[in-house]
């Protein structure tokens, strides 16, 4: 029983190394393309120094969160501390608040969410922060290189639902969590929606395809449906 009860007790020390080993293979990876001057770095030491070095306390969290159980949330931190590091390395100090590196923060920290759920599927609740991070991460690259859509916040609404539908997808239970799906398919079509209006308004040659696509397609459902319903009979 002592035995036992010792193997429990340092069962920590046994840690799961398989994504903190993809995690090192992608780090060295990015590095390597980082000397190889495939990726943009700064020309400036500093910032190079640092973001290795937050890189690396990144890495040292990610390996403590393979032990399992509490130790499974040092994932943020390490999700946080690695996303920091590839920015201040890439951007410098001089386009550390750029739009760029903002939306680069905001995909380090969706992904770090995504990850955290990987581990811990019970706690659906982190694919919304998620879906929020990524969607913001989209909204500003379309916001700086699309002017017809421009800020409106359409990627945050559709990753946003699109979370809420993979919560529904990966739940245990769906009839219980089957409000993430109502809330999902309302937001997302939201979104549609709201792309379609920016779009209308814009383009105002869209009114009659969208007329002459409305106008083609529902008698076309209507007889689809008239012939199931005969069918049936």
């Amino acid at each position: 029983m002592k035995e036992h009860k010792g193997e429990s007790r340092f069962r920590f020390i046994f840690w799961r190394t398989d994504f903190v080993g993809i995690a090192m293979i992608v780090s060295g990876a990015f590095f390597l393309l980082v000397n190889f001057k495939l990726i943009p770095a700064s020309d400036f030491l500093p910032p190079r120094v640092l973001g290795i070095f937050f890189i690396m306390v990144g890495l040292i969290f990610l390996f403590f969160s393979g032990a399992g159980r509490w130790l499974t949330w040092f994932v943020i931190p390490a999700g946080a501390f690695l996303t920091v590091g590839i920015v201040t390395l890439v951007f410098g100090w001089n386009l550390f608040f750029s739009l760029d590196s903002a939306s680069a923060f905001s995909l380090g920290f969706g992904l770090t969410f995504i990850t955290l759920f990987w581990y811990r599927r019970g706690h659906w609740w982190v694919l919304i922060p998620s879906g929020v991070f990524i969607g913001s991460a989209a909204g500003l690259e379309i916001g700086a290189r699309f002017p017809v859509i421009g800020w409106h916040p359409v990627a945050q609404l559709l990753c946003v639902g699109i979370s809420f539908l993979v919560i529904w997808l990966y739940s245990v239970q769906k009839e219980r969590m089957r409000w993430s799906l109502v809330v999902g398919a309302i937001i997302v079509s939201a979104s549609f929606l709201y792309l379609l209006g920016i779009l209308l308004a814009r383009w105002s040659i869209l009114w009659p395809i969208v007329l002459l696509l409305a106008g083609l397609l529902i008698p076309l459902w209507i007889a689809v449906a008239d012939r199931r319903a005969r069918d049936d009979r």
